[in-house]
């Protein structure tokens, strides 16, 4: 092999890596996610190493409280400190450019009022808002589990509401996992959530008339019913579904 044809090999090698790894920074730039940190915990340092493994492999926002102040230094991602001045457009702004929230620290007051749907202080109306948007939560629930000596001693009752509020937020689908499969299960979540195909039904264009919306837009696959697409058409509601992502 002469050295013009070896060197039109290179150059042919080094455009398709340059190629595969521009897909791969834009895999992961496509992939946005926030980070909440409210409560203080037990399990620093391994929160702290969770939370660096996602902010390495996703473009993340962070949350904290005074709690975790101290630490938001260590993190090269953007972070914001809940306190009073934080205004809701903000909130807003990471809503709505992430795909998913991660809840590293659990504790009840944050279960039992997701469990009741109770948005009386920002990180709780931050939860809620990602469920009603049909985006993936994951929490940790190392600081809430009882230990062996909890459930020995502790009255009945009061495991029993314990473990309602835990069954509820599993049925409204929130991750409830162990701090070290945070990382696996955000992973598996971002996967389903890109897979997911919302479906239109009749009763969403009968709202969307009563609110006076005049477009439904969609992700690209979402489904339609027939019945929804007739009603849409009788009643001048236009279904638009997006071409990206």
């Amino acid at each position: 092999m002469d050295a013009a044809v070896k060197e039109r090999v290179k150059s042919l090698v080094l455009q398709v890596v340059k190629a595969y790894l521009s897909e791969q920074v834009e895999e992961v730039d496509s992939h946005s996610i926030a980070i909440l940190l409210n409560h203080p915990s037990s399990y620093s340092e391994g929160i702290m190493e969770a939370v660096s493994t996602l902010a390495d492999k996703y473009d993340v926002t962070i949350l904290v409280s005074e709690n975790w102040q101290a630490s938001q230094e260590k993190w090269a991602a953007n972070t914001i400190l809940l306190n009073n001045e934080t205004s809701f457009t903000q909130l807003n702004e990471v809503l709505e450019k992430t795909k998913l929230l991660v809840i590293p620290v659990a504790s009840f007051h944050l279960l039992s009022k997701l469990a009741l749907t109770m948005d009386d202080d920002q990180a709780i109306w931050l939860a809620i808002q990602y469920q009603l948007q049909g985006k993936p939560v994951v929490i940790a629930n190392d600081d809430v589990e009882l230990n062996v000596y909890e459930q020995i001693f502790s009255p009945h009752s009061v495991q029993e509401r314990i473990q309602g509020y835990i069954r509820q937020i599993q049925k409204d689908e929130v991750k409830w996992v162990s701090l070290k499969d945070i990382v696996k299960t955000v992973d598996t979540q971002i996967t389903s959530y890109d897979e997911k195909a919302p479906l239109l039904l009749s009763k969403h264009i009968e709202k969307a008339m009563r609110d006076g919306l005049e477009t439904i837009n969609l992700p690209a696959n979402s489904r339609v019913t027939p019945s929804a697409k007739d009603l849409a058409r009788e009643l001048n509601v236009k279904i638009q579904k997006k071409t990206d992502s």
